[in-house]
């Protein structure tokens, strides 16, 4: 249908106004109204397909049947955390063996981290009422011999160090002496015998072991500058290296097999975060491990059978 010309907007001191007329917008308007008459046929056909079931909200959001699954060092068991009594517990299988040994008994939380310690004992962390004090617990393979590792109220456990090539020791962290700040201590999960390795002077934020299980690097913090912290030995008192501002980032991950050097994640003298070998006494870059030149690079994976 023929319509009729846009005329041209009058002259004024301002920007150029288009205008159009009324009998412009008939054939847009008789348009519109023809448009919901062309998905009739597509909502109606919608309509009688069969819709999917709905997925029940609790599925989202209840425990897995199974998860967690941990080898013990000498390969003869498996252990995994699964519900009993609505709370995630942990079991264990001997590889062969068609039998399950429930071997804790959380009944108001849920169990979420757990390590071998040797082949022989499995220790756990577990709060009281959701109040995030975490206590290190600790029980044998077959289930009995339990024991609370960290009996202080009000105090929380974090892991530091599991030690995995120790058969009874791990290094975790204590807020015990003052409730701000957590201490680092060797305990043994068959004695429960605690050991002072490292005293947090109130802003050491992590610490770093070497492969001996000693506590040689660490990270201090006041919210916009953070510290590289060193020493050679646990007799020595800790150096600061290193303080990079909040553009900066040397983030230590874990020390060479030779406990010499140290591998970390660094962007200083970079635009992006690389892995890198430096000398903790120094932070002295000794070898690029591997970078990428449009991204960040953070973690590293390593393979203690062979190094």
């Amino acid at each position: 249908m023929p319509t009729e010309p846009i005329p041209a907007a009058p002259a004024t001191t301002g920007p150029p106004v288009q205008t159009r007329t009324h009998s412009n917008m008939k054939p847009l308007l008789r348009s519109l109204a023809f448009l919901p008459l062309a998905f009739l046929p597509l909502a109606a056909s919608a309509g009688t397909e069969t819709q999917p079931p709905l997925i029940p909200m609790r599925d989202f959001f209840r425990n897995p049947e199974k998860a967690g699954f941990a080898l013990s060092p000498d390969g003869t068991h498996l252990a995994w955390l699964q519900p009993w009594e609505s709370r995630m517990n942990i079991h264990v299988q001997k590889i062969g063996s068609p039998e399950v040994v429930r071997v804790t008994a959380a009944k108001e939380r849920d169990i979420r981290q757990f390590f071998w310690k040797g082949s022989n004992h499995l220790a756990y962390l577990l709060d009281k009422g959701g109040d995030e004090n975490f206590h290190l617990y600790s029980v044998a393979v077959d289930g009995t011999g339990f024991k609370e590792l960290t009996p202080f109220d009000k105090v929380r456990t974090q892991i530091v160090d599991d030690l995995e090539d120790n058969d009874t020791d791990a290094i975790i962290a204590l807020n015990k002496r003052t409730a701000e700040v957590f201490d680092a201590y060797r305990v043994n999960v068959a004695t429960g015998e605690l050991t002072l390795v490292a005293e947090n002077p109130g802003n050491i934020t992590s610490w770093v072991t070497d492969w001996d299980g000693r506590i040689r690097v660490a990270s201090t913090s006041d919210g916009v500058n953070t510290s590289f912290l060193y020493r050679p030995s646990e007799k020595d008192p800790f150096q600061t290296i290193l303080t990079t501002t909040f553009r900066d980032a040397l983030q230590p991950l874990f020390f060479t097999f030779d406990n010499q050097a140290l591998y970390a994640a660094s962007n200083l003298g970079r635009d992006k975060q690389a892995i890198v070998r430096i000398d903790p006494a120094t932070t002295k870059e000794l070898e690029v491990i591997f970078e990428h030149p449009d991204v960040d690079v953070t973690r590293l994976l390593v393979s203690r059978s062979t190094r």
